[in-house]
């Protein structure tokens, strides 16, 4: 009892420490992000949908067609532009009939156009009697990316340089500055953005969230107030557009030459902005892998994003990492304890409950990552498999190490890579050959020693016994006392099994004059044994019942193989007339004569083995 109370002890504490193992695993993988490029491809696949555009957005595009000279509604490079054609496109825009409710320029205005400064006054002057319009500036980083000790990158709110100043006259005007700047921080593909600074060097808003304020506060709406603290959060917005599929989107050219009714503009939320590769502001959205979508399209989207509160924070990685890692530890360790397919179920239940969660919380604003506790699981299953593999195989092994006990092992070994012996109440006849024998005055010699020296004897000689029976591949069927009985042919198919038979007696006969050198040496004492060997049909099977069974042999041919063994003498090998007829020519033999064996009505011929042929693959 103590023995199995210890082995259990042992494999529960195998398991917690693989348990625990699998919960730092996870935990370190959480962590430190290692999974991170995987995880927000799941976030863009399962968790973010485009949402339904409910702003009145309209953008003027600064496309092909406005800056291409081969285009007759061209306005020429956009490179040797006055701010002539901004101030234009206000004074079309922004009449009576047309008043927008604000303009965005995603569009940065530095430095005085010294050829054209009075553009850029009347640019300035309108802009200042409007009142309604949010400019871009760009901030400079003294490195916008840092990596955190956990290996998970940032955009650094404190490290910023400088800030591109806008020329005077508009520095002045009546307007809302905010910065445009936007960094990949994942991978190549914008999902955040940071809604505002709070440093030294520069305060403002981010020209998305700068828009979405200013908008609510015209229509009385109330907004988020994402100044929380001095560390603005990087946030994950939801897109609501493909892109070029945003909203309203017309040609810059088109609005100034008039093709474009600048009625279709009155209160509506128009952004102004770059749309051709050559500006460099185009970058690849989650929604569409395979197209860019242009800067004033992504600040559309994210003032659309937080106009329907489509915006999400991660959520702690310490937090996650630590929940995460501990339930992939407790789910293997409950794995090891259930079947392989309740535990498939669980774990498919256990992923598709955290993909449907990350859903929930996507859609009130919390991303948690996936891949980790998806893999976790999986890598929990596997565990469980591999534990069970290694169960199976360690249960087989001992069935096996056992059952060596009894059969050769070369036919262990045969029958386990058959896979297929079942062992079933019941018996069927089958011709075999068996083999009994005994110890020569054993009662006697036992009454004399010891009983640790009985053993001892016993030992020494039934290793010689089971040695020459596997040696020619018979089987152990049982040891009686100080007898044993072997059948060859059962209960596996076995070439030449009477000839191996008696060779097994043959070599017991050679081996025991060693054995009994090595008895009188360590116990003064030796033994002699009698042999007996028959062949025929028999009933072979396993006899009893459902929950103990014995796999033997039954019927005349054993009972006679056992009369013949009583019946034999000191160092005799006697064998029927049958073991005869079959082997004629491969051993030698003397004549016994016709002996009367007990239970039988007719004497048989016996004869005692006096020699034997070894065949060339012995």
């Amino acid at each position: 009892m103590r023995e199995k109370f210890n082995i259990k002890k042992a494999s529960l504490i195998r398991r917690i420490a693989i348990s625990v193992c699998i919960m730092i695993a996870v935990f370190l993988c959480e962590y430190f992000g290692v999974f991170m490029v995987i995880d927000n491809y799941i976030f863009d696949v399962a968790y973010m949908q485009l949402n339904h555009v409910d702003l009145p957005i309209s953008i003027i595009a600064i496309d092909d067609k406005t800056t291409n000279d081969e285009d007759g509604g061209s306005l020429g490079r956009y490179e040797t532009w006055s701010r002539k054609y901004y101030a234009d496109l206000l004074e079309k825009i922004i009449t009576e009939d047309s008043q927008p409710a604000m303009v965005v320029f995603d569009v940065v205005f530095t430095g005085r156009n010294e050829l054209h400064p009075e553009e850029d006054k009347r640019f300035a002057d309108i802009i200042d009697k409007y009142g309604k319009c949010i400019m871009g500036v760009r901030l400079k980083f003294d490195e916008s990316i840092v990596e955190e000790e956990n290996g998970v990158k940032r955009l650094d709110t404190s490290s910023i340089e400088a800030v591109s100043p806008l020329y005077p006259e508009l520095e002045n005007a009546n307007m809302i500055k905010a910065f445009t700047n936007n960094t990949m921080v994942y991978d190549k593909y914008i999902r955040t953005f940071i809604p505002y600074f709070d440093t030294p060097e520069y305060k403002g808003d981010f020209l998305a969230y700068a828009a979405y304020k200013f908008y609510c506060k015209e229509k009385g709406i109330d907004y988020v107030d994402l100044y929380e603290d001095n560390k603005p959060k990087q946030l994950r917005f939801s897109y609501s557009e493909r892109p070029e599929q945003f909203g309203e989107i017309v040609s810059f050219a088109d609005v100034i030459s008039g093709v474009v009714d600048y009625r279709s503009f009155r209160d509506k939320i128009v952004f102004v902005g770059g749309y051709r590769n050559g500006f460099q502001d185009d970058f690849f959205a989650p929604v569409d892998r395979n197209h860019t979508m242009y800067g004033v399209e992504v600040h559309a989207n994210i003032m659309e994003a937080l106009y329907d509160g489509a915006y999400q924070v991660d959520a702690n990685r310490v937090l996650l990492g630590i929940i995460y890692g501990l339930i992939a530890g407790i789910v293997f360790f409950i794995l090891c304890f259930i079947t392989l397919p309740l535990g498939a179920i669980i774990v498919a239940v256990l992923a598709l409950a955290n993909i449907l969660l990350g859903k929930i919380l996507y859609q009130n604003g919390l991303v948690i990552d996936q891949f980790s506790y998806l893999i976790s699981l999986i890598l929990s299953y596997i565990a469980m498999v591999a534990h069970h593999y290694l169960k199976e195989r360690a249960a087989k092994k001992k069935v096996s190490d056992a059952f060596k006990m009894y059969v050769a092992p070369e036919i262990v070994k045969e029958v386990a890579g058959q896979g297929d012996f079942v062992l079933n109440l019941g018996g069927r006849n089958k011709d075999i050959a068996v083999l009994f024998i005994d110890i020569r005055g054993f009662t006697t010699m036992s009454e004399n020693l010891s009983p640790e020296e009985v053993v001892n004897i016993l030992n020494e000689y039934f290793a010689v016994v089971t040695d020459a029976v596997f040696k020619n591949k018979g089987t152990i069927d049982k040891f009686i006392g100080d007898a044993c009985m072997a059948v060859f042919n059962s209960p596996f198919d076995l070439d030449d099994y009477v000839y191996r038979a008696v060779h097994t007696g043959w070599d017991i006969l050679q081996s025991g004059q060693t054995l009994q050198n090595t008895l009188m040496e360590k116990y003064g004492r030796t033994i002699n044994f009698g042999i007996g060997v028959n062949c025929g049909e028999a009933v072979i099977g396993n006899i009893g019942c459902e929950f103990r069974m014995d796999y033997t042999a039954i019927g005349d041919t054993v009972n006679t193989s056992s009369r013949l063994e009583s019946n034999a003498k000191a160092g005799q090998l006697l064998i029927s007339e049958e073991v005869l007829r079959r082997l004629d020519g491969r051993i030698d033999v003397e004549e016994i004569g016709a002996i009367p064996l007990k239970g039988k009505s007719k004497s048989i011929m016996v004869y005692n083995v006096i020699g034997i042929k070894e065949e060339e693959d012995e």
